[in-house]
């Protein structure tokens, strides 16, 4: 041991741990002491440095933290262990931040998206659409790399550390409002942040760990963390309620009223049929069969078969819609008529989005004042899901309502068990006409469409 150099960057001690190799090509490892560092300490009292040489690298510089020979040496001796394992099996040696590990892996998600009109027949089972490239995207760059720290190297993460995620996460306070995520929120960001950390260890860029994130955590969303949506009875009054909205909606310019106007016509037609927004705003005239119901003798209903697009989140699926008179009067008034054209559109043509359907959806919301009365917060799913419980609830079928909606059973029963518990209420509670209790029989068709509003 003894000194080395004689300008800025000398070193006060520096010894050479001939017995420690990373491998056999490389050179030996050292320890040292700087004289531009700590010169408020003696030299026996600063930090142990160490360089670790690796080959085709710059090597490892970084300090030890102890002024202690002895430790030093025996902390060196650990490291140089470590490296050799993570070298064996094909790791990377030098530090990887966990920004530029997030950087790499939503490189390799994006090369996955699919085309605004592909669907995963033509671009891959494992494609994704560019909307949940963007989710994910969002959710680790505005979380995981606030949480680890963006230099943080994320090979040196412990499992540990994960256990304080929900409680950053709640506290954060990284919503749009600035209060708590929903517990789905913060389950759908564990489930991201897992699969990007196993991505990482299969391309060996962090170490293995037979610990994943959130190990213990059940990542699967219950009916405790549901969207919410109107019950029956409020759903009439806020139908009442958005009728008055449409009716102001006529002083505004042409194009604005038209927008309006449509967008009140796919709010009934979504609270009929199920679809997912994303789903209607790609439906083409082409795609559209109208069809009269006959629900009694004197009455018949209009109903429309929907072909969805295969580009869209479960892909290709034929929806049978109650209420074809909201379609209607749009394909009706629509100047744009060939086949290949929109149905549900703007006075140019173009298609609606779904983000403009959101941003319609909000405007009745907020007129007609339904959070406030409701307690509920809704959003345009809450229409699937309305969708979903009135079917239920007036017996359709669990396997004729999958269908439809392009879901599964078990998806089914987490999200709507509430109702499916309601719906054991006309098996358990079945009166007899013959037994003199009140019984009455419900004619067919009665409580087949949701109305705009009760006449």
């Amino acid at each position: 041991m003894g000194s080395r150099g004689s300008n800025a960057n000398s070193y006060a001690l520096y010894e050479e741990l001939c017995h420690l190799r990373v491998s056999a090509e490389a050179q030996v490892p050292y320890l040292y002491k700087r004289l531009d560092k700590q010169t408020h300490l003696p030299v026996e009292d600063r930090s142990w440095q160490i360089r670790v040489p690796v080959p085709t690298t710059k090597g490892i510089r970084k300090s030890l933290k102890v002024s202690e020979r002895s430790v030093a040496i025996s902390k060196a001796e650990e490291m140089v262990m470590e490296l050799r394992v993570q070298l064996k099996q094909g790791g990377s040696v030098l530090p990887l931040p966990v920004e530029e590990l997030v950087e790499r892996f939503l490189k390799t998600k994006q090369s996955r998206v699919r085309g605004e009109w592909e669907g995963k027949q033509d671009a891959g089972l494992k494609s994704i659409t560019k909307g949940r490239y963007e989710l994910i995207a969002g959710k680790l760059r505005n979380y995981l790399v606030p949480f680890l720290g963006a230099k943080t190297d994320a090979r040196n993460v412990p499992h540990s550390k994960w256990q304080e995620w929900e409680t950053w996460r709640v506290e954060s306070k990284h919503t749009r409002t600035g209060g708590k995520p929903k517990a789905s929120t913060v389950q759908n960001e564990m489930g991201v942040i897992r699969e990007c950390w196993k991505w990482g260890m299969r391309q060996q860029l962090i170490p293995f760990s037979p610990q994943l994130p959130f190990q213990n955590e059940n990542l699967v969303t219950d009916d405790k963390v549901r969207r919410e949506t109107w019950e029956p009875h409020e759903w009439n009054s806020f139908a009442r309620r958005v009728r008055e909205w449409l009716k102001e909606q006529q002083a505004l310019p042409q194009e604005e009223f038209w927008d309006a106007w449509v967008a009140y016509q796919m709010l009934f037609f979504l609270s009929n049929c199920g679809m997912r927004v994303g789903e209607l705003v790609k439906v083409k005239r082409k795609d559209v069969q109208f069809f009269q119901r006959e629900t009694s003798q004197a009455h018949k209903t209009l109903c429309a078969l929907v072909q969805v697009h295969p580009s869209t989140k479960t892909g290709a699926r034929e929806v049978n819609a109650m209420g074809g008179v909201f379609a209607r009067r749009v394909w009706e008034k629509s100047k744009f008529k060939t086949k290949d054209d929109f149905l549900f559109c703007h006075l140019d043509g173009t298609p609606f989005t779904t983000k403009q359907f959101r941003t319609q959806f909000r405007r009745m919301v907020a007129f007609t004042n339904e959070e406030e009365r409701t307690g509920k917060h809704l959003v345009p799913y809450a229409l699937r899901h309305f969708y979903a419980s009135i079917r239920l609830q007036h017996g359709t079928t669990r396997s004729a309502l999958c269908e439809n909606m392009g879901v599964t059973e078990p998806y089914l029963r987490l999200h709507y068990s509430h109702y499916l518990t309601r719906l054991a209420t006309a098996d358990l509670m079945k009166m007899d006409k013959e037994m003199g209790l009140g019984g009455k029989l419900i004619p067919e068709g009665e409580d087949f469409v949701v109305p705009d509003v009760t006449e």
